[in-house]
């Protein structure tokens, strides 16, 4: 039997594998490795994560950034991989184990391989899987939904990540999603730093007029996180797409210049090279100036997954800052 050690993410603690199998012979699997080990009498999973992937590499991957998590956030997780091919399930059935605070946690893992017709009717295969009164969460772990996917209307929220999608083509696809869909998303959850950080610089009596004369907005970044981060500061601000300008880069950074009673501001957060920190920095005309450095989390998936099934409700703001980053982009609205 595996051990579970606090701090160390899941431990499996049983396995079942089979290829060319029928869903029944899954669902007694399931049951079969609950039974091969003494466990506490209540399940502790808080909800279903359906992760989808093209590849199983890409599959694999997230499915390790949940077991970092260990007992973060419980669930039955279900790695989704589609092949051509005939007809046909592979699954792997893992009993997972951790320890927080002292307490012992079990929740399931599968994996599935569909091929055939049945991958294009995932939600009907993925129904008796699902923990009953939980809710469901779906990842697309790196894809996009196609709007008339039956998953997106059996799931409570979808998961995804902008910095990964490409194409700014696809922030229309997202805005339009957000219409029926509760929609999470992994830029997002990381760009949280650099938004309270750009907040903070106009605390004060002093610097808060200066959010009513910005001149010039200029938003670094890559693909997605760059266009979300510029929508953010143009919708709550209020300012005219033609004052907002952005430079692809490797990591975010905002420069932003405004004025107020004839002085010119200067407010800006970057990240310095690869350090795992960010700068802030406010210099006034003819007054005040000032510097500060936070630490940024750690940079692990497991870190932004957590965060992002810590609120699995509707975000106005980021739906918003969406919309916003769409125009920017020159995208037609959805």
């Amino acid at each position: 039997m595996a051990t579970a050690v606090e701090g160390e993410g899941a431990a499996v603690l049983a396995s079942w594998s089979g290829q060319s199998v029928r869903v029944p012979d899954v669902l007694a699997a399931l049951e079969d490795v609950r039974r091969s080990e003494p466990l506490p009498p209540t399940r502790t999973s808080v909800l279903t994560l359906v992760l989808l992937a093209s590849e199983a590499e890409e599959g694999a991957r997230a499915a390790a950034a949940l077991h970092q998590l260990g007992g973060r956030h419980p669930a039955r997780a279900i790695t989704v991989c589609t092949e051509d091919g005939e007809p046909g399930l592979d699954a792997e059935v893992r009993l997972m184990g951790a320890e927080v605070s002292g307490t012992s946690l079990w929740f399931e893992d599968l994996c599935l391989t569909v091929r055939g017709p049945a991958r294009h009717h995932l939600d009907s295969l993925l129904e008796p899987f699902t923990l009953a009164e939980l809710p469901m969460v779906v990842w697309f772990v790196d894809r996009l939904p196609e709007p008339d996917d039956p998953l997106l209307r059996a799931a409570d929220a979808v998961l995804v990540d902008a910095r990964d999608l490409g194409e700014t083509t696809c922030l229309a696809t997202l805005a339009e999603l957000t219409s029926s869909t509760v929609l999470l998303d992994l830029s997002w959850v990381r760009l949280r730093p650099w938004r309270e950080q750009l907040a903070a610089l106009f605390d004060g009596s002093d610097l808060r007029p200066f959010l009513h004369g910005v001149r010039s907005i200029e938003v670094s970044g890559k693909t997605g996180p760059g266009h979300l981060l510029a929508g953010w500061l143009s919708s709550r601000l209020g300012v005219e797409r033609r004052f907002v300008h952005l430079r692809e880069a490797e990591h975010a950074g905002v420069r932003i210049v405004a004025e107020h009673e004839g002085r010119t501001g200067h407010f800006e957060v970057a990240r310095p090279g690869d350090e795992r920190t960010v700068r802030a920095s406010v210099s006034v005309e003819g007054g005040h100036s000032s510097n500060s450095l936070v630490v940024l989390p750690e940079a692990s998936p497991a870190w932004g997954v957590a965060e992002a099934l810590s609120h699995l409700g509707r975000d106005p703001v980021y739906e918003q800052s969406l919309a916003a980053a769409v125009s920017l982009a020159g995208l037609p609205h959805p």
